[in-house]
């Protein structure tokens, strides 16, 4: 073990197990952070052990008015009995910070980031950002700190404002500063009859929102290059975070990256709808005879907690990187979405740099990829290759394969190269061969290996299990291991089942199955389940040429051996086949090669390199669906469009 990876152990040793905060649940790990920068709790789930040498992805967790740490915490122990780490940090209220919230500086929460990058057992997520979460005028801290700094993502705001706010008590000062200077916020020019037994402050909040004077107050979250998610309450009486919400979400929409905000409003609940708190608090004493009002119930508040506590979870444990600058006509785009609205598309992504520019649908959801598995088998021989593992010139006979229908000693000297190629020149049923297929294939023995390209399963099949003999594992525990974990998959985990061809394969929650049809072949079709997300990771690798972070994956000697042409497939497009991709060449037309592979005509996934893009298209064609292949033309067309224009119209 070297020296670094030996003080980061004992550093987490140190950091979790010096000794538990009391006070708090046995299911997690409690510590104080007491520096002259940051006061907080870290949280972390129980089941860390003193021998795990992996970094913990650390979220920040800033509470509401109380400034302090204890409706913080409350929240990061939320987060942490559901498997994440959480730093709960004070912004005032607590010794070494502000007495009050006036004039809190807004660099506080970059000290906790600042603290999680200083910490060998911390890390950020694989966006390389931080997730913030805040609640009432902590979501308020949150989403500003998120438009001065690209570090925060994703944010989630509890009971958020779209406005910065006066100090507590003190109206007419500034709460927070940014640089050293007041942030500006809305003056009141309401009058608040705060001599009631019962406060609402709804009402007069709505009234400051309303004066023009408000406009210098606005949050600018259209900067914010992470996820927004915006939850709030219907019967918040505190404040109208309902309204705020909304006016959020549009200043995010309005400058074309609308898909990044999610919003989701908790019918009957009120303010306190942070995971963690007394669902009971729908009003507060503040003395004797005085309350001031919360809203909702304890029912809808406990059901909005809940609700708030998987989506944030969800969306913390599978963060989607998002571009800063897309280089994309945000109107071209917006017409591209209403487009795919026509189409019965199920997802679409656009991805430059490993970030998300674009999104279309559910791009979490898994289903079968058809013909994408084969470029899956490229990156698996890839590294093997590279490894020494595999030699792609050797024969079928040397390697012992056979059929049900035995091979002919010419087709036995075909190769493991020529396989990848579809040049193998052997002509036999397959598993996952449809009659189409069968059709297009030539007589058996009318070529010898190498001599013609067929687009052949049999090929294709076999491929996958002499990988399978050679690297002696399943392809996709492999290809968990050595391409779906170091790119930080979200859903591929690299389960598998054995299926027939009568299988229900909507029913499979499997991320891979492999179809043996025992009447045709001996060799299963290895078929893939996958998201969209996953499937551009896997596309942005190869945009990469094989480098990940920093890390070699797959070398770009592979990549280019590839995707090279070796056959002609389509003479009028340019188009030709490498080893388990199709290439589009580059020509007086088009300088730049690009390479891509479909999956039943509809599914695709296009990689070009020179306007670093990487294409995901799928379609539910796990049931019964409608989609026009022309449709798919059309889609990738409005891409390009969308790309070439980068001014507005």
């Amino acid at each position: 073990m070297t020296l670094i990876r030996t003080t980061a152990v004992i550093s987490l040793a140190l950091l979790l197990f010096g000794c538990n905060e009391p006070g708090y649940p046995d299911n997690v790990k409690v510590k104080r952070i007491n520096t002259d920068s940051l006061q907080a709790l870290l949280v972390v789930p129980n089941h860390i052990d003193e021998v795990s040498q992996t970094p913990l992805t650390t979220a920040i967790v800033l509470g509401g008015s109380e400034g302090g740490l204890a409706g913080a915490s409350a929240t990061a122990v939320a987060l942490a009995e559901n498997g994440i780490a959480a730093l709960a940090v004070g912004y005032f209220g607590v010794e070494g910070l502000p007495a009050t919230l006036k004039q809190v500086p807004v660099e506080v929460v970059d000290a906790a980031v600042a603290y999680i990058d200083a910490s060998p057992a911390l890390t950020r997520n694989h966006c390389k950002q931080v997730a913030l979460i805040g609640s009432s005028r902590g979501a308020e801290l949150a989403l500003l700190a998120a438009s001065y700094n690209q570090d925060y993502g994703p944010v989630v705001a509890l009971s958020p404002s779209s406005h910065t706010w006066g100090a507590l008590g003190d109206s007419d000062s500034a709460a927070w500063t940014y640089q050293g200077e007041p942030v500006p916020f809305v003056p009141r020019h309401s009058n608040p009859d705060y001599t009631v037994t019962e406060f609402a402050g709804r009402n007069y909040f709505i009234q400051d929102l309303n004066h023009p004077d408000a406009n210098k107050a606005r949050i600018d979250a259209a900067n914010i290059r992470g996820q927004v998610l915006l939850l709030a309450g219907t019967d918040d009486k505190l404040w109208p975070s309902a309204i705020m919400a909304e006016t959020l979400r549009n200043s995010i929409a309005s400058q074309g990256v609308k898909h990044r905000v999610n919003k989701q409003l908790y019918e009957g609940a009120g303010h306190v709808i942070s995971p963690g708190l007394p669902d009971n608090l729908t009003q507060t004493d503040i003395q004797k005879g005085q309350t001031i009002l919360l809203g909702g119930t304890p029912t809808a508040n406990q059901l909005a907690q809940t609700e708030a506590l998987k989506t944030i979870v969800a969306t913390l444990k599978s963060p989607i990187c998002y571009s800063s600058s897309a280089g994309f006509n945000p109107q071209k785009l917006a017409r591209l979405k209403a487009f795919l609205k026509t189409t019965n598309t199920s997802s679409l992504v656009l991805m430059r740099g490993g970030e998300v520019v674009f999104q279309y649908g559910d791009i979490h959801h898994r289903h079968t990829i058809h013909s994408i598995r084969k470029p899956m088998l490229n990156a698996l021989y890839g590294i093997y290759v590279d490894k020494g593992i595999i030699d792609l010139d050797i024969t079928l006979g040397e390697l012992g394969i056979s059929d049900l229908t035995a091979l002919s000693d010419v087709e036995k000297s075909a190769t493991v190269r020529q396989l990848l190629q579809s040049r193998s020149g052997i002509y036999l049923p397959s598993a996952a061969t449809n009659q189409a297929m069968l059709d297009m294939l030539p007589e058996r023995g009318q070529f010898k290996p190498g001599e013609k390209y067929a687009y052949n399963n049999w090929d294709f099949n076999v491929a996958g299990a002499i990988f399978e003999k050679l690297a002696g594992e399943s392809l996709y525990t492999v290809f968990y291991r050595e391409i779906a974990k170091p790119l930080g998959m979200q859903q591929f985990k690299g389960d598998y089942v054995q299926a027939t061809a009568d299988t229900e394969f909507s029913a499979l929650q499997a991320d891979g199955f492999y179809q043996l049809e025992a009447d045709k072949s001996e060799f299963p079709a290895y078929h893939f389940r996958m998201s969209a997300y996953d499937m551009a990771l896997f596309g942005q690798l190869y945009e990469n040429y094989g480098m990940w972070n920093g890390h070699k994956i797959l070398s770009r000697e592979w990549i280019e051996a590839s995707t090279m042409s070796y056959s002609v497939t389509n003479r009028f497009m340019d188009f030709g086949y490498g080893m388990l991709w199709n290439v589009i060449n580059a020509n007086d037309n088009r300088p730049d090669k690009a390479f891509f592979h479909t999956g039943v005509g509809i599914h695709m996934l296009g990689v070009y390199p020179a306007s670093d893009l990487v294409f995901v298209h799928r379609v539910q064609t796990e049931q019964a669906y409608t989609f026009n292949q022309q449709d798919l033309y059309k889609i990738i067309g409005r891409t390009f469009d969308a790309l070439e224009s980068h001014q507005p119209e």
